[in-house]
């Protein structure tokens, strides 16, 4: 069969991917229910048969839904799938929400995974991390270098476009699923995290999505004020009429007395400098009075 250039040079991608994983003696795979992890789980299937498992850590800091999609995820690549409980947000040093929380969060996570693997009397521990992710500051990516993480997307060259190309040619749902990102990336800077502030966002963004349609919404928590945001795709889908109405009288009912919403906009794409109140724009704004 011929091969466009393309397809021919993502197809020794996924080569590469495999020849490297297939160099460990078993492997845990850090699985969130994001694509560029799905990925590796599937091409370390793949490359080692039975001796990868797939882990999904949970903590109040997971948004809604995701550990349902990792689990699919895993049966339909039909890898084997642990669930760890971590507890970063009982940290004081998470808790207290620096620029480096993220470092926190993985710190935690990595030492589970070190402890599967150990268990299970494997040698690496891979994650999803691509090449557009060093454009960004991600201080979990010190913690993974720390704990020796290795990450075969990012070592055979794959860009998120390739992630999500690959993706959709081996079948995986989640090949076009917007990002997801902790619940904690929706607290500024400084802002002290507390499960009730992550209870709020999570049950927020879910009713958000569910009377709207939207995939790709964040609900940032400015301690009252809930301010939507949503992708320039989607933002249409609020102005079905009456809409506002219900989402701030639902918002309501868990804390929030404000509501606002705006385009989806963040420098350098980086989720964990949550937006400051000077910063929102709101296109609606429904107050209580």
């Amino acid at each position: 069969m011929f091969l466009s250039p393309a397809t021919s040079n993502l197809q020794m991608k996924i080569e590469e991917v495999v020849r490297i994983i297939s160099q460990f003696n078993g492997a845990i795979i850090a699985l969130s229910a994001g694509v560029d992890s799905s990925l590796v789980a599937a091409l370390a299937r793949q490359a080692l048969g039975n001796r990868v498992v797939a882990v999904t850590a949970v903590s109040e800091s997971l948004a809604p839904g995701e550990m349902e999609i990792a689990k699919k995820t895993a049966t339909h690549i039909g890898i084997k799938h642990v669930i760890v409980t971590t507890d970063e947000v009982h940290d004081a040093s998470y808790k207290a929400n620096p620029s480096n929380r993220c470092y926190y969060c993985k710190d935690t996570l990595y030492r589970e995974l070190r402890r599967e693997a150990d268990k299970a009397g494997f040698e690496a521990i891979l994650d999803g991390t691509q090449l557009d992710d060093f454009g960004d500051i991600r201080p979990g990516l010190l913690a993974a270098r720390e704990a020796g993480v290795m990450s075969p997307l990012a070592e055979a060259g794959f860009s998120k476009k390739d992630v999500r190309e690959t993706a959709r040619l081996f079948g995986l749902a989640v090949w076009d699923k917007p990002a997801m990102p902790c619940l904690s990336s929706r607290i500024s800077h400084g802002e002290e995290i507390t499960v009730h502030k992550l209870s709020q966002v999570g049950e927020a963004e879910s009713m958000v999505k569910r009377l709207s349609g939207a995939r790709d919404i964040r609900v940032r928590h400015h301690g009252a004020v809930a301010a939507i945001e949503v992708s320039q795709e989607e933002l249409s889908l609020f102005h079905q009429d009456g809409l506002m109405n219900q989402v701030e009288k639902e918002l309501k009912l868990i804390g929030f007395t404000r509501v606002t919403l705006g385009p989806r906009k963040y420098p350098n794409r980086q989720e964990t400098a949550a937006l400051g109140n000077d910063l929102l724009l709101p296109i609606i704004n429904n107050s209580s009075h």
